[in-house]
């Protein structure tokens, strides 16, 4: 916790110690920033102004269908990169060209480019005029091309189909003109493209036709040339041979039938044949008419006999008659059966003869159909390549007419959703940038300046700094506070005693009481480094401090070259300080009372001639040894170092000397070269206060070190106030 509040001190104070840096140097900071600020003004005057308008197209994914027919062009792939393609597409110079043609067709000219800051700025100082400039430099086609491309803008929010077409000219009307001329270019050339992609679909169709047309019609003529030299005649989709071998196919097995039915016929007979009566039921017996007449006059004359036997004619002469009968009939009968026996096994023969002529002929065929089945391969071969032919003619021939039919039927796949309109206002130079801008610029400047002159500056203005030259303690800073216009800043401590001043006064008092090295020190001498820096000042103020306390306090000026202690008091003393010490006046008719304090005070004459001569007067030390027995304290208040070698001899005759020096008036080298003289001079220099400190409160910065408020010269303030009626009086011993 302890270090982290540390670090936060250290932190504060570099930042109030930065405040202070641009505190001291806001002239070096704040006049780059003024001069830069008039020169940004001035060229934002002269500007011209540039005025952008934008046009919006948008990529439309949905297609008109008029006829259900495919696109010769397909419809762009709503794609990031087609979408970046189609701006690249915008923004290229053949867009240009078209985008030029049409705003010339219109009767536009393109106005003169809306120059850079450095052009203008360079034309401002110059002297040389804009249109001075455009007549040096001739307009070509091609510069103006370039200008339209420098001054467009083509974008897409990557988050939709719409595309932005933002054009910026000197010309409200003309930016409006070029970026609407810039869609409608865009939209004419999907509409060109797709129109002459029809077109060249077309006219290649149309010769791919010529040359298919060709192809299958010699495919189709040598495949009937084929088919009349091969003998392949084709009825009802099959050809004869394969028709003549299927008739045969089926003959031959009809007589196959036919012959295994005769010979079961046969068969059948002959087994029959070889029992009695046994052909009497066979079928083909029964079957024959002369059989069956012979059986009916057969079974006539059995009815006959058996007749004559019933009766008991044995004698009758038509009995052998009958029986001769029936005996001639039977022997018919069964040569009738033997002649169909025979006829049966004529027609097995026959058939087998029909079957073997069948199965020869059969061979024949399948032979012949051997040779039409390779001529039929190589014919189906020739089929296969004609219809082929004549499906890719077909497809070409359908594909041509529906081409035919989409050409003027060119629709763009995007729209102009809004069209530029002249803006009202120009969109650059802006006047707020323009003010940043300059004030950036000489802020940087002015701070580089400031560094640089912070870097080369080695006036005092810490208490840092005045350690780092000396080893003596740095009694205290004294910063610099005004006291209000009606009232004496040294007076102000006695009449406003509860006032800030009084307050600050107090502490520095306190200080110098408190101090090792001063608080038993009864002669004090305060002296600076140079003229101007509040010594006499703050020897007054302390003085009548230290004289509000109750304690005896008598100040003796002993600046004999600048005496400033009788104008600021008021007072008129006969009586002076060379009086008494050369002339041997009494330090009773010296002394004098301040008028608003308890405070004596001795004043001197200017003279330089006397004031080297001041210290190695022996009426000087006698003086000082008079006074230390009648005051508390003693405050001379001599010379600077810098005025006086005089000052360096006071090492006998005072107990302390302070060095006063003043923020931000003396320098390092200053203060140091004052410190070693005075030490080398066997001075008893004990401390430094530095004086008039601007910008910041000690007390926070100096936390270990209580500061005073200071006069408007520097010096510090008193506090409490010599009230009305105090004897002011002064003891005159003897």
């Amino acid at each position: 916790m302890i270090v982290s509040k540390q670090a936060a001190v250290r932190q504060t104070s570099k930042v109030r110690e930065y405040l202070r840096f641009l505190r001291r140097r806001k002239y070096s900071v704040a006049l780059p920033a003024l001069i830069f600020l008039a020169v940004g003004l001035t060229l934002y005057s002269v500007m011209p102004r540039r005025y952008v308008a934008e046009a919006v197209v948008a990529l439309d994914p949905r297609r008109i269908q008029i006829l259900s027919t495919e696109a010769v062009l397909s419809p762009l792939p709503q794609e990031s990169p087609v979408l970046r393609t189609e701006l690249d597409i915008i923004n290229s110079r053949l867009m240009a060209e078209r985008v030029l043609d049409r705003l010339e067709r219109m009767g536009l000219e393109m106005p003169s480019p809306a120059t850079s800051l450095t052009s203008t700025a360079l034309q401002l100082f110059s002297g040389r005029t804009r249109a001075q400039a455009e007549a040096a430099a001739p307009v070509d086609r091609r510069t103006q091309i370039d200008r339209l491309l420098g001054n467009l803008t083509v974008s897409n929010d990557g988050r939709s189909y719409t595309i932005f077409i933002m054009f910026a000219a000197t010309d409200p009307v003309y930016a409006a003109a070029a970026a609407n001329a810039f869609g409608e270019a865009y939209l004419d050339y999907q509409a060109d493209m797709q129109a002459a992609a029809t077109r060249h679909a077309t006219e290649w169709l149309g010769s791919k036709l010529v040359d298919l047309r060709k192809q299958l019609e010699a495919s189709e003529s040598a495949v009937e040339a084929f088919r009349r030299d091969a003998g392949l005649v084709i009825a009802e989709g099959t050809s004869l041979q394969a028709q003549q071998l299927s008739t045969l196919n089926t003959a031959l097995i009809q007589a196959r039938s036919e012959r295994a039915a005769a010979e079961a016929r046969y068969q059948t007979a002959t087994t029959l044949a070889r029992s009695d009566n046994g052909l009497d039921s066979f079928g083909a017996v029964l079957g024959s008419p002369i059989v069956q007449a012979l059986r009916a006059e057969q079974a006539k004359v059995d009815r006959q006999l058996s007749e004559y036997e019933d009766t008991g004619v044995t004698k009758s002469a038509e009995l052998p008659v009958l029986r001769s009968q029936q005996a001639s009939l039977r022997q018919q009968i069964r040569q009738e059966v033997d002649r169909v026996v025979a006829s049966l096994a004529n027609e097995v023969e026959v058939e087998r003869r029909k079957e073997s002529g069948l199965e020869t002929t059969l061979q024949a065929a399948e032979a012949a159909q051997s040779t039409v089945n390779a001529a039929q391969l190589q014919l189906n071969q020739l089929e296969r390549e004609a219809s082929a032919n004549r499906t890719v003619y077909e497809s070409y021939l359908t594909r041509y007419k529906q081409t035919i039919e989409q050409d003027g039927l060119a629709l763009p796949e995007a729209r102009l959703i809004s069209q530029a309109e002249p803006p009202g206002l120009p969109a650059a130079p802006k006047l707020i940038p323009f003010v940043v801008l300059s004030l950036l610029a000489g802020s940087g400047l002015g701070l580089g300046v400031a560094t640089l002159r912070e870097g080369f500056d080695n006036r005092v203005r810490s208490r840092r700094d005045l350690e780092e030259i000396t080893p003596l303690p740095v009694l205290d800073l004294v910063p610099y506070l005004r006291a209000p216009r009606t009232l004496p800043v040294h007076a102000a401590v006695v009449e406003i005693p509860g006032s800030a001043f009084g307050e600050a006064v107090r502490r520095l008092r306190s200080t110098l009481l408190l101090a090792p090295m001063l608080r038993r020190a009864k002669v004090l001498a305060l002296t600076s480094p140079e003229r101007g820096d509040g010594k006499t000042t703050l020897c007054l103020t302390l003085a009548r401090s230290m004289a509000l306390t109750g304690q005896k306090v008598i100040l003796i000026d002993a600046d004999l070259r600048n005496p400033m202690v009788a104008s600021m008091t008021g007072v008129e003393p006969s009586v002076r300080l060379l009086d008494v010490v050369r002339d041997g006046r009494h330090p009773n008719d010296a002394i004098t009372a301040d008028r608003i304090s308890p405070l004596h005070l001795i004043a001197a004459y200017p003279d330089r001639l006397a004031a080297e001569r001041l210290l190695d007067e022996a009426g000087f030390a006698a003086l000082l040894s008079q006074l230390r027995q009648r005051y508390d304290r003693i405050i001379i208040d001599i010379g600077s170092v810098e005025a006086s070698t005089s000052t360096t001899q006071l090492g006998s005759l005072v107990d302390g000397m302070v060095l006063v020096t003043r923020w931000e008036k003396t320098t390092r080298s200053i203060a140091a070269s004052s410190i070693r003289h005075l030490a080398f001079r066997g001075a008893p220099i004990s401390s430094v206060i530095l004086n008039g400190v601007r910008g910041h409160r000690p007390d926070r910065d100096e936390a270990d070190h209580p500061a005073v408020p200071a006069l408007p010269d520097g010096t510090a303030l008193l506090a409490k106030p010599y009230k009305a009626g105090d004897d002011l009086a002064v003891a005159h011993e003897a």
